[in-house]
């Protein structure tokens, strides 16, 4: 790549003291903040709540505390294109089973997030972690007690942020629901622009890349050609989307898209109402310059989309590198956290929940299955109806889960093989 000279390896440059100290200042902040609340009223849907929201530091909040109440608490994490507003069904289901809920925007949003020098994606560790105390102490101004457990939960980014929450911060969190999420940030976002440059390369041929996924499920495009045959260009772009080599904590993985979820790649129209390939274009489009301040490849500050397209994160220099391998996810969990995954998500591709179970098994050894329960969605995209079907059983399993580790076993148990409907299994392999 012209726009960058040096060539490295991903590097985790954090001192232990350092991190001691982050984390000091991070709960110092969150003890600080006061809240300024612009809405404070009772609403009656899903259920009875008091609905409070406002800003909290730089970032806007909401909070529902329901007023037939469980005792427990949901901090959400917003997905990587969303806002305060942005909960999906895990406000919805939690309240209707009795959580109180809260959730921030994070102090940034995507879409106009390069007209802002201070907005920072990476300040979600510091906003999670105040609005989690500002939220519990809330909790028991309005209920007179103590939430008696707080879960993370959300999807996608705020799958990452709920691993992240919960790894580094595992007295604050009892367990989390990590819904398809990221694992590394800086390999996401390199997958997704060399994702929309190999499209370009066979987009002329995907009609019929998906027939003959449809007729042969374990079609393999190298030994069977189709007809008329791919150019080489166009195996070789095809296979790069299979197949992306990427790597975090020292584990090499593949953050390639799965093959059989061919029909979600093109732009989305009524023969592909399912695809993805304009959003994922939009998340280079809005967020490369963002995340790698110094790529110009022609020297001129402008990135052209042609540029965009052409990033590459492994010539990303030092600074870069190092900003982002601070939030990828390390796998050292001691709440337990369960994942459900989409096995056709194009979006975050399922490589990246299959090499965060490497990482937590790298961790823990064979402790990794007493923290982490992992469900393969058949077929599912990025969320979906199946996962928003299936909140209720992963909390009921959540629940049972820290049962089961608050009383060594006593009472309730770990999660089960398979979620209820079937819904994916834990991977043996």
């Amino acid at each position: 790549m012209a726009g960058h000279r040096l060539r490295i390896t991903s590097v985790r440059m954090v001192a232990t003291y350092g991190i001691a100290l982050a984390i000091a200042a991070f709960a110092t902040s969150a003890r600080a903040q006061t809240a300024k609340v612009d809405i404070d009223e009772h609403r009656t849907t899903p259920v009875p709540h008091r609905y409070i929201h406002g800003m909290l530091g730089d970032a806007k909040y909401q909070m529902a505390l329901p007023d037939n109440w469980n005792g427990k608490l949901l901090i959400g994490a917003r997905g990587f294109s969303g806002d305060e507003n942005a909960s999906g069904a895990f406000k919805t289901v939690g309240l209707q089973k009795g959580y109180a809920y809260a959730l921030s925007d994070q102090g940034w949003y995507r879409f106009d997030i390069i007209e802002h020098p201070e907005d920072k994606y990476y300040e979600s560790r510091r906003r999670i972690h105040q609005l989690t105390a500002h939220t519990k102490a809330t909790v028991r101004s309005n209920y007179g007690t103590d939430a008696q457990r707080t879960f993370m939960v959300g999807g996608s980014n705020g799958g990452h942020n709920t691993k992240m929450m919960v790894e580094d911060y595992p007295e604050d969190y009892d367990g989390g629901l990590a819904g398809y999420g990221i694992t590394s940030h800086i390999e996401w976002m390199g997958s997704d622009a060399r994702f929309v440059r190999n499209f370009d390369v066979i987009a002329s041929r995907i009609d019929d890349i998906v027939a003959m996924r449809t007729a042969n499920p374990n079609w393999n495009p190298s030994t069977t050609p189709l007809s008329p045959p791919l150019t080489a260009d166009q195996l070789r772009a095809l296979l790069g989307i299979y197949n992306m080599p990427a790597q975090v904590g020292g584990l090499a993985f593949n953050i390639g898209r799965p093959p059989g979820s061919e029909y979600r790649w093109p732009p989305a129209s009524l023969k592909y109402p399912l695809g993805q390939y304009t959003a994922i274009l939009g998340y280079v489009t809005t967020s490369l310059a963002k995340f790698d301040r110094f790529y110009d490849p022609n020297g001129d500050g402008v990135l052209s989309l042609e540029e965009m397209k052409a990033w590459d994160p492994n010539f990303s220099p030092p600074p870069v590198q190092n900003d982002l391998r601070r939030f990828d996810n390390t796998g050292n969990l001691q709440r337990p956290i369960i994942i459900g995954h989409g096995s056709h998500d194009p979006i975050v591709s399922p490589g990246e929940t299959a090499v965060y179970k490497r990482l937590v098994e790298a961790s823990l050894g064979a402790r990794a299955r007493d923290f982490l329960a992992i469900y393969y969605i058949p077929k599912m995209g990025h969320g979906g109806v199946e996962y928003d079907a299936s909140l209720s059983a992963q909390l009921d399993a959540l629940e049972k889960w820290v049962d089961y580790h608050q009383t060594g076993g006593r009472s309730g148990s770990p999660p089960p093989n398979v979620l209820v409907g079937g819904l994916g299994s834990y991977p043996r392999n």
